[in-house]
């Protein structure tokens, strides 16, 4: 889960925050303008020969799926707003009530922990903590991506098969070789620990393709996958170019009915299937042929995004040196809205620009606004009068970003554009009507837009600091935090930084506090689930460097660091840890154990070594 590819492409950061005292009256029907056609065709195929045209068809295009970005509503969109009993801290999150995976859980009386290839679950105890049950989970060929816990189940997501047979069906043989990207198969085990001491494996499903993200909300598990067809294809031979469903040793070709294909697809599918998080049992499933791999969902609708680039050269042309052809290159987005109850592809419809992650989209009254960075830029291709060389010349290059909304049928209805000209998003983040857009060259704009009327999105302040917030989390009522990096007038990055925004009067964002600190490098900045933050206990913690660090926050004091935390003697910690309170007590996980704090004076209660 998580991953990210960039390519050609900046950062988006779209961000949203309590609300302040403005209002945007909505327009009379008659005065909203005429949106524009962006909507994309979308075919859903009937018989595998109209999936095996298509697949042939886009046998060139190995992009996979375009750029691989990494996976925000309201104020609600943190760990504090998701749902359920007892004093102890769930997983960041973008959206409240949609759950994301994780290596790290707690349900107030267990923490469950992937550590390497193993399941380990901890008494939250205290200084009385302890292991109470340690599950070996895969073999060689697989490995732990994430987990739920869900009541008294235990949902595993594991990549699985990084080693497969590659099926050549011209010889009608098989060779054992190493699984490209978009190969594999991705497994959910789902786990009775109702006995903490011995989780019982109750079943063990899975899809094709490799992990790209997933959630888990009204009691069903969507998970992501990417599955790309690299191998000789014929047409009678339909598990060569459909992805395969799993059910233990079992296995099945998608219906031809559950594929949809998107224009200008490649060869690679994004495979999404609902799991019942009582049975583990596949409810739904639909595959869509070049649909891409950035995702935004809530509790009714789920988003897939994908990246496009086009290249497009002009009619040659003579000069002294040879023949010159120009080309342009800019890139664009493909958008995906797929219905969660039926799992049935709604729409498509595409927008100039780039996201930067899934926090660059959100929905709210059926309409989606994103945020994404254009990057067009330009070169020349020179062929000598011998022909047998060719030169390339590098153009220009232009950068901008925009706001986009669209309707339920993918046509954008608003949008501002040529924000921060030359600057890229960093960050985005949304609050009710309010979007949050963070960009960045050599200083910080943060803009403020409001998208209370979907067809007039307008910009209401716009503030230039130094440095640039790589994640935003609304904190408090007019209050909004950014982590990120702090950097010289000229641009140069310094280290970590802490801000915090003034976002009660949207058309006067200030800049209230902001620390920089030592550590030079945060797992948080690029995965919010790494991220510990809670406004009502005042705590803000992440992992920096190989330590963890906490802080606190007031107006009038700033941010205050409360500790900086390691290991003692016997161990080491690594970069991707996790912390979460229950009661009055720190857990802190990796790789090598689990370490116990007391908040407030953060004091040592115990460590508990894995080895």
């Amino acid at each position: 889960m998580k991953k990210t590819i960039a390519a050609l492409l900046c950062s988006l950061i779209l961000l949203m925050t309590a609300c302040g005292s403005y209002a945007a009256a909505p327009l009379p029907e008659r005065e909203k303008p005429a949106g524009i056609s962006s909507a994309l065709s979308v075919k859903k195929c009937a018989v595998y020969s109209e999936v095996y045209s298509a697949v042939k068809s886009a046998a060139g295009s190995r992009n996979a799926g375009g750029a691989f970005l990494e996976d925000s509503s309201s104020v609600q969109n943190s760990a504090a707003s998701q749902k359920r009993e007892g004093d102890y801290s769930a997983t960041n999150v973008q959206v409240s009530g949609v759950d994301e995976g994780d290596i790290f859980k707690t349900d107030g009386s267990y923490i469950y922990s992937i550590a390497d290839k193993e399941l380990i679950i901890y008494a939250a105890a205290g200084k009385d903590s302890k292991i109470l049950s340690r599950t070996n989970l895969c073999g060689e060929d697989e490995y732990p991506v994430e987990l739920y816990v869900s009541g008294d189940r235990l949902a595993v997501v594991l990549e699985s098969g990084m080693r497969c047979a590659v099926y050549n069906a011209a010889a009608n043989t098989a060779a054992d070789c190493c699984a490209p990207w978009g190969g594999g198969k991705t497994v959910v085990d789902l786990y009775d620990v109702s006995d903490p001491a011995a989780p019982k494996k109750l079943s063990e499903t899975g899809q094709d393709g490799e992990i790209l993200t997933s959630r888990l909300t009204d009691g069903r598990l969507y998970v992501v996958t990417n599955y790309c067809v690299w191998n000789d294809i014929t047409e009678n031979a339909p598990a060569g170019y459909v992805p395969k469903l799993y059910n233990g040793d079992k296995s099945s070709t998608a219906a031809a009915g559950d594929i949809c294909i998107l224009p200008e697809a490649d060869s690679s599918y994004a495979v999404i299937c609902a799991y019942d998080i009582g049975s583990g049992a596949i409810l739904k499933n639909i595959s869509i042929l070049g649909a891409g791999s950035t995702l935004y969902m809530n509790k009714d609708r789920l988003y897939l995004a994908r990246c496009d680039y086009t290249d497009t050269p002009s009619a040659a042309k003579k000069d002294s040196e040879g023949t010159v052809v120009d080309h342009r290159c800019e890139n664009s987005t493909v958008i995906s809205r797929v219905d969660l109850k039926t799992l049935t592809l709604l729409s498509a419809g595409k927008i100039p620009g780039t996201l930067d992650t899934s926090y660059a989209m959100d929905e709210k009254d059926g309409y989606l606004r994103t945020a994404a960075t254009n990057w067009p830029y330009t070169y020349s291709v020179l062929t000598g009068e011998n022909e047998t060389q060719s030169s390339y010349i590098s153009g220009e290059t232009k950068s901008s970003s925009g706001v986009y909304v669209l309707d339920s049928g993918m046509n954008i209805v608003g949008r501002a554009e040529n924000i921060a000209p030359d600057e890229y998003i960093r960050s985005v983040r949304y609050d009710g009507d309010v979007a949050y857009v963070c960009t960045y060259q050599q200083v910080d704009p943060l803009f403020a837009f409001d998208l209370s009327n979907p067809f007039h999105p307008v910009k209401l302040s716009e503030l230039k600091i130094t440095g640039f917030s790589e994640y935003l989390h609304p904190w408090a009522e007019g209050r909004l935090f950014g982590l990120g990096q702090g950097a010289t007038e000229e641009g140069r990055v310094t280290g970590l930084k802490l801000v915090m925004f003034d976002t009660a009067d949207k058309k006067d964002v200030s800049a209230i506090k902001s620390l920089e600190i030592s550590g030079s490098y945060s797992n948080a900045l690029y995965d919010p689930n790494a991220i510990l933050i809670d406004y009502g206990k005042n705590l803000i913690g992440f992992p920096v460097d190989n330590g963890y660090e906490l802080y606190s926050y007031s107006d009038s004091r700033g941010f205050e660091k409360l500790a900086a935390l390691s290991l003692d003697d016997s161990g080491e910690w690594d970069c991707n840890m996790r912390g979460a309170y229950v009661g009055e007590n720190l857990y802190i996980a990796g790789q090598n154990g689990l370490t116990v704090y007391a908040l407030g004076d953060y004091s040592l209660l115990t460590t508990v070594k894995t080895a």
